[in-house]
């Protein structure tokens, strides 16, 4: 988001010490022509993708855009190593046990259906998004830290410290099985190895996703310690957000035809996920990040969230584009039920495949479930991403759903540990739609 804009302004100027040539069909987007300047400045005409500059195709700025961020990081130090605050999780002593009974929840021998899934057979974890994934600016506390991604405290994917300090996913899951893998270690850029198997990466929308999908699985296949037809795997897949809040509004007519785009990609990236990674359960998870916008407008935010949400978030708080703010909620509305009627698709389904919806985001808000008084220590400085509360809150709910039947699965939030749901004997497995 933040971080593009500012390697935009900086790189508008040239590429190669030029501008792109124009290209014949002035108005149509392409990865590889088009006019630079025109490209980033005016709306354009959908063609293979959505993305409103070539600069993804030029090596020269990749480079030059890798560079920063690996300076800007290094300058600023590891943020996510702060753990005390109001926008932090509340440490838990160590004299309090797990809120889970442990015993009995790995199976003896690896299980053959990813419907008999129990949460200890989990080898490997996995993410794709953007950068609520990514952990952007969860622990920052001031503006010029907002490009940081602390991917270690990562809802979906961190594995930083434990369940007492950083409630992530992987940290709940590591109290089943010491021995996984694969999720974010600290702060890091999709590059690192740290980041392990979190591809998530900034300004991602759903177009993006067959390339994210892609990566993953080159990624997966090139780590020696994976074997892909016996470790079982789950792979938290959430995005959307960005296609609403800085996309939707620089596209020619965009508002007639990116709810069938997102399907197109959103099934692509799946179809693609079922026939590389065998052995995985893919949690579809919605975006909070316009939920969370809209419940903000009964609260006063900030000042710093007036300096970058117009920027960050320019759909729905820009000033040329905000009138359209209430249709771009209601398309991103009929997203989230697209995603929920994909994740029903027959085709998803196989013997060790699945694809579970998990709408927890899906009512996203700054106001706990039935409270009338907003938490804004969710929130990052910025008011666009989650803080490391935020992200701990988040597992709590992701986890609570993964432990919900289909049909009965809770959304929104609630304080963190209040509501913190766990398998049983009687149901041991992670709930799919074919055991629910």
């Amino acid at each position: 988001m933040m971080n593009a804009v500012c390697v935009l302004i900086i790189l508008v100027g040239s590429i190669n010490g030029q501008l792109l040539a124009p290209n014949s069909h002035q108005n149509v987007i392409s990865r590889t022509s088009g006019n630079l300047l025109r490209n980033i400045t005016g709306t354009q005409i959908y063609k293979d993708t959505i993305v409103t500059s070539p600069l993804d195709a030029s090596l020269p700025i990749r480079m030059f855009y890798r560079g920063f961020r690996e300076v800007y990081s290094r300058l600023l130090g590891e943020t996510g190593q702060r753990d005390s605050g109001d926008s932090f999780q509340r440490h838990v002593a160590p004299s309090k046990a797990f809120p889970c009974p442990l015993d009995g929840f790995r199976s003896p021998t690896p299980p053959e259906s990813v419907h008999q899934l129990r949460p200890g057979d989990i080898d490997i974890i996995a993410a794709v998004g953007d950068s609520l994934t990514t952990a952007t600016a969860a622990n920052s506390r001031a503006l010029w830290e907002v490009m940081v991604e602390n991917r270690g405290v990562s809802w979906s994917i961190g594995g930083q410290g434990t369940w007492r300090t950083h409630l992530t996913l992987p940290n709940i899951i590591k109290e089943f099985n010491p021995h996984l893998f694969g999720y974010s270690l600290s702060d890091s850029y999709n590059v690192h190895r740290k980041a392990q198997f979190n591809v998530a990466e900034n300004i991602a929308t759903t177009s993006d996703m067959p390339y994210n999908a892609k990566k993953l699985v080159r990624r997966m296949r090139l780590d020696s310690r994976v074997n892909m037809t016996h470790h079982w795997k789950i792979l938290t897949y959430m995005i959307g957000g960005n296609d609403f809040c800085s996309d939707v509004c620089y596209q020619t007519n965009a508002t007639q035809w990116i709810n069938e785009m997102q399907e197109k990609y959103l099934i692509e990236s799946l179809r693609y996920l079922r026939d590389n990674l065998p052995r995985t359960l893919v949690n579809l998870v919605p975006s909070p990040l316009i939920s969370l916008s809209f419940s903000m407008d009964r609260v006063q935010t900030p000042f710093s969230c007036s300096l970058t949400r117009p920027i960050e978030c320019s759909c729905l708080f820009g000033p040329s584009y905000s009138r359209d703010r209430k249709l771009f909620r209601s398309l991103e509305r009929k997203f989230v039920k697209i995603m929920e009627r994909v994740s029903f698709l027959a085709e998803l389904h196989t013997k060790d495949f699945t694809v579970v919806y998990q709408p927890f985001f899906k009512d996203a808000s700054v106001f706990y479930r039935g409270s009338k008084q907003p938490d804004m220590n969710l929130m990052s400085i910025d008011c666009v991403h989650l803080s490391q509360k935020g992200h701990a809150v988040s597992a709590n709910g992701l986890w609570n759903n993964m432990m919900e039947p289909v049909g009965q699965k809770s959304s929104g939030f609630t304080p963190l540990f209040q509501d913190f749901k766990c398998p049983t004997t009687q149901k041991p497995f992670i709930f799919t739609n074919a055991n629910s």
